[in-house]
């Protein structure tokens, strides 16, 4: 028998940035959530079989109050666009914006990374 689970890696989370083509864009929370797909496998009697798969990342971000309203965040936020989120410990993460949770104004939005390479060290 053989079933797919999910282990989480880590859960970062914090203060951080967002930036379009290097360029500053806006200043943000995000809580992430990087977890990698295990399959498990009754090898024998009681044994088991664990075999690490791929790894993904989900996560939402929310852009600070002030900054969210803006014109061009509004408008680079809902581009469709590859934007890079800088986390607190200077990793980077290539991303798209998905549909904002609460509606446009809220400031909140779902993230999914762009390509497959993950972080990018600092």
């Amino acid at each position: 028998m053989t079933r797919k689970t999910y282990k989480i890696i880590e859960t970062p989370s914090g203060i951080g940035e967002i930036r379009k083509n290097g360029e500053y864009l806006a200043n943000l929370s995000y809580y992430l959530q990087v977890r990698q797909e295990i399959t498990i496998s009754e090898i024998l009697r009681g044994e088991k079989d664990e075999v690490p798969g791929q790894i993904s990342i989900t996560g939402e971000i929310t852009i600070n109050e002030n900054e969210r309203m803006t014109p061009q965040v509004l408008s680079d936020m809902s581009s469709g666009e590859v934007l890079t989120l800088h986390l607190s410990d200077r990793r980077r993460l290539d991303i798209f914006v998905r549909a904002p949770t609460g509606g446009p104004l809220s400031g909140k939005y779902q993230i999914t990374p762009y390509g497959s390479t993950g972080f990018i060290s600092g």
